[in-house]
């Protein structure tokens, strides 16, 4: 290793010549993390920054810097057989430290999840890993599947900071590792996925100690990710005085063409580029932005892309800046009302798999809606779905009381003319992968619905009708 000073910061190098690359390299002091990447040997590099806040951080900074330790862990994994990017060296300063890595050309296992037909040899692959880390006494604590690179139907373990090897590993390790590698995914394998991963991780008998790990973290997930909701993160980002999206920084910048809602609680404007939802309540408005960091950072595209919030000041409201979905699709009272009778019957078929598909899948992930009505659940051209008034949005596991509700409300705020037929299928589809009582439930929610109207929004305007 080669030591070098350039610019207040103290590099270690393998490389000598990479001293002339880090000339260029400069750490935004208002960032917590950067990341930079650069040309060097015909081959890309790339240097993660760490800055480090509070009298916790400069210790830590002192004594064991997070660039050091990453660069350290690389080394020992290389040693191991366990795949992560090459490593060139380190730096370390006064305010923080800094890593230097290989750039690889990949996705993160996320991604690669959700676009790739190869899930189950994904999932065979993840359990191999995590099997050498048992082996090799490694825990690493940030295990998600963003931090595991696919490149090459290789997988290479990223951001080691946070990474442990221990002289023992017992089975509160083991745990920490398979459920903080799964947690975000497991509601989403089926059944041959699962039993292919703990085939070959070789160990069925964790199974349900794991599952009610996941359940637990899941919980707690979410809890701290919408409590950075309005810090710099890797999803937001403050620019002047708004808080951004990151990527979204130049969106949302038309004029104004139409108010489209005003009640006690909200203002939805409609500009050239974007919908701007005005709150009323900073309690609410606060909750809506908090949902849809949760959701950024579960990679759901299950509402309208948020571009930026604007938080109330003594001048004006405070307001979320959004995607519009108009010309999309419609509310689907509205959808329903306008289309439902021209439907053949396999069009119908296919509208009620995928409107019960939806529902399953943000159930399976433990996200609720507390005012489920017909006009809160966009259905788009593509045949897909987003769920509306984004503040309305819970993460909890779904309930038999909570079911009937919502079931009682999307009956009476749908058309009449809505098959009983299609409801029942609906009903049906919908149910099926619970452990509910159907029989039970049917009853329940056909007595309630019939003790209401049905109230919604229809192609020309509000509709009420009586059962």
């Amino acid at each position: 290793m080669r030591a070098f000073r350039i610019d207040r910061i103290k590099w270690s190098l393998k490389e000598e010549e990479l001293a002339d690359v880090l000339k260029q390299f400069s750490h935004k002091e208002d960032k917590r993390r950067t990341y930079t990447v650069y040309e060097h040997k015909n081959r890309r590099i790339f240097i993660k920054s760490f800055l480090e806040k509070g009298l916790g951080g400069l210790l830590r900074n002192i004594f064991v810097p997070r660039g050091k330790r990453e660069y350290v862990l690389s080394e020992r994994l290389s040693t191991l057989s366990i795949l992560t990017p090459n490593i060139f060296g380190y730096g370390t300063s006064r305010r923080g430290s800094y890593v230097i890595q290989e750039w690889i050309e990949g996705e993160s296992l996320i991604r690669q999840l959700e676009k790739t037909g190869e899930r189950e040899r994904l999932f065979a692959g993840l359990a191999d890993l995590l099997k050498i880390l048992k082996s090799n006494y490694i825990r690493h604590n940030d295990l998600h599947l963003d931090n595991i690179l696919v490149s090459d139907n290789k997988l290479y373990l990223i951001d080691l900071h946070k990474m442990r090897i221990k002289r023992s590993f017992n089975l509160r390790d083991e745990i920490s590792n398979l459920s903080h590698a799964l947690a975000m995914v497991y509601s989403d394998m089926t059944g041959l996925e699962k039993d292919t991963f703990f085939k070959n991780y070789g160990d069925g008998a964790i199974r349900h100690r794991l599952e009610e790990e996941i359940e637990r973290l899941k919980k707690n997930w979410v809890r701290r990710k919408r409590k950075r909701a309005f810090k710099d993160t890797s999803i937001t980002v403050y620019s002047d005085e708004y808080l951004y999206v990151r990527g979204m920084e130049k969106k949302a910048k038309g004029g104004f063409v139409a108010n489209l809602k005003e009640d006690k609680k909200v203002m939805v404007e409609r500009f050239s580029d974007h919908i701007r939802k005005v709150y009323e309540n900073r309690s609410r408005l606060k909750r809506a932005w908090k949902n849809h960091v949760a959701l950024a950072y579960m990679h759901l595209s299950i509402i309208p892309q948020a571009y930026y919030l604007k938080m109330p000041s003594f001048l004006g409201k405070g307001y979320i800046a959004m995607e519009d979905l108009g010309g999309r699709g419609e509310e689907l009272d509205r959808y329903l009302d306008r289309r439902y009778d021209s439907m053949k019957y396999n069009e119908r078929k296919r509208f009620i798999e995928k409107l019960s598909s939806f529902f399953e899948m943000i159930f399976r992930k433990g996200i609720l809606h507390k005012d489920m009505k017909g006009c809160n659940l966009f259905a788009l051209e593509d045949g897909g779905f987003a769920l509306l008034d984004v503040e309305d949005i819970v993460f909890r596991d779904i309930d038999e009381e909570t079911l009937k509700k919502i079931l009682i409300q999307l009956n009476n705020t749908v058309p009449k003319r809505i098959s009983i037929n299609d409801r029942m299928r609906f009903f049906l589809k919908l149910t099926g992968f619970m452990k509910v009582d159907r029989k039970r439930i049917f009853k329940y929610v056909r007595k309630g619905s019939l003790k209401g109207e049905i109230v919604y929004e229809g192609a020309g305007g509000l509709k009420v009708e009586s059962w």
